[in-house]
């Protein structure tokens, strides 16, 4: 079996497992330099992230350590209608878990190993919690899980308030003495007895 290395990200902020309160959930925030935000917006494909900060509790639950929180930022994305840049507050939850796979695998991950192995049918997805990531030498990347968050949370079709398309395909009336066919297919009518 490969190992595994914790790869540095364009924003990780790694925490060890072994800081972990077992009593009690791990309060903690991270937040993202300058540099980081702007290597997050080159990841992403926007014009600017201006602020990433995230509140994170970190709860250890059989074995699996369960992150919760709520991640904010600030995006500057160009508007799709008008091309002007604009900023756009995101404020969206965290979660994520993470075990470690040498010493434990869930029955879920162990059964869809088994059902893979069998045949080469399709197999569901598990959810996250049922197949958890790894913890790597001990440590887990909170910057990494917050920044897939945050790409799932931009707008992809981003425009300002109050700025709507106005004209659009479904704004053409096409009457009788319109040059435009109603049919596709239309002109292949007289296309047989013309050969």
């Amino acid at each position: 079996m490969p190992t595994l290395e914790l790869l540095e990200q364009e924003w990780s902020h790694f925490f060890d497992v072994d800081d972990l309160n077992h009593s009690k959930p791990t309060a903690l925030t991270i937040e993202a330099s300058e540099d980081e935000c702007m290597d997050l917006a080159r990841r992403f494909s926007v014009e600017a992230i201006k602020k990433v900060n995230a509140q994170l509790s970190l709860t250890l639950e059989g074995g699996i350590i369960h992150v919760t929180g709520q991640f904010d930022c600030v995006v500057t994305q160009n508007c799709v209608v008008t091309l002007e840049p604009f900023d756009t507050a995101l404020s969206e939850p965290v979660e994520g878990w993470f075990a470690n796979k040498e010493s434990m695998v869930s029955f879920a991950a162990a059964k869809k190993e088994r059902d893979v192995a069998r045949s080469q049918a399709e197999v569901e997805v598990l959810d996250e919690k049922d197949d958890p990531e790894p913890i790597v030498e001990g440590r887990i990347d909170l910057g990494e899980l917050v920044a897939q968050h945050i790409s799932l949370a931009i707008p992809a079709y981003p425009h300002k308030d109050g700025v709507t398309y106005e004209v659009g395909d479904d704004d053409i009336v096409i009457d009788d003495k319109s040059p435009l066919r109603k049919n596709p297919f239309e002109a292949l009518k007289d296309w047989k007895e013309n050969r």
